[in-house]
């Protein structure tokens, strides 16, 4: 599957592009999971939108943002008419090659749903504290130590 990244600010992104990120968002965390809240939020217009299209359809999304004294991401999704080829992977690629460039040296915090806790393990993220209701899903927060800068 050829899949074209690209990372962008908020300012950055086309309204068409946008729009996108939205619907896809929505569809996966809101229609999808049964959960009512307020998606599209504060963070947005700070965060990093990292971006997988095919052709002009997005595949994959996350967003990566500093919040106190860490790095994060979040909103970390594929599309469903592509699960299960491995795009997951690239796209935590893409994401990680983002903490690494733009914010080497600080220590990445997230907040996973505790079924995608084995996903994230695979990349080095530990899971730490108790599980917790995040928008009406469990979740648990898992850590990894920081990214350094490429030699």
């Amino acid at each position: 599957m050829t899949v074209k990244w690209s990372i962008n600010a908020l300012a950055e992104l086309s309204a068409e592009t946008f729009y996108k990120v939205a619907y896809e968002r929505i569809r996966t965390f809101v229609v999808s999971q049964t959960r009512v809240y307020q998606e599209i939020d504060e963070i947005d217009p700070v965060a990093h939108h990292v971006m997988g299209f095919q052709g002009e359809r997005l595949v994959a999304y996350a967003r990566v943002f500093v919040e106190d004294d860490h790095v994060t991401f979040g909103r970390v999704l594929t599309i469903p008419e592509v699960r299960g080829q491995g795009l997951g992977r690239r796209l935590m690629g893409q994401i990680e090659a983002e903490i690494q460039r733009d914010y080497p040296g600080m220590p990445i915090r997230i907040e996973a749903q505790i079924d995608k806790r084995g996903f994230y393990e695979k990349f080095g993220y530990q899971a730490t504290g108790q599980v917790f209701n995040f928008n009406g899903t469990p979740h648990i927060r898992m850590d990894k130590a920081a990214l350094r800068m490429a030699e």
